[in-house]
């Protein structure tokens, strides 16, 4: 799902569209991540999708190691210290991620 071989390269106002396809799939892992993050406090979100969009985003990050706490924090059993932790390393992901 979050492989960048799955789209193929388009034209786009004689440019190829390898960029916005990447940055298409960075959203879409990122958007699988926030929606593990509102639901693990009442949910196993631990699925083959999250695994994937993890995997994906640690291949693209210059702080991959944010990732593997993300995973980690997941298997906390107490439902609020988990959320709160899973939701730190969302935020830190995010700000890796962004330009700026």
């Amino acid at each position: 799902m979050f492989s960048s071989d799955s789209f193929d390269k388009v034209a786009y106002f004689g440019h190829w569209s390898e960029d916005t396809s990447h940055q298409r799939l960075v959203r879409d892992a990122v958007a699988t991540l926030r929606e593990a993050m509102h639901s693990c406090a009442d949910e196993d979100v631990r699925t083959d999708e999250l695994k994937q969009a993890l995997l994906f985003l640690e291949r693209h990050m210059t702080r991959p190691e944010h990732c593997a706490r993300f995973r980690h924090n997941l298997d906390i059993r107490d439902p609020v210290q988990r959320v709160m932790a899973v939701r730190e390393t969302f935020a830190s992901i995010v700000r890796t991620l962004s330009p700026n």
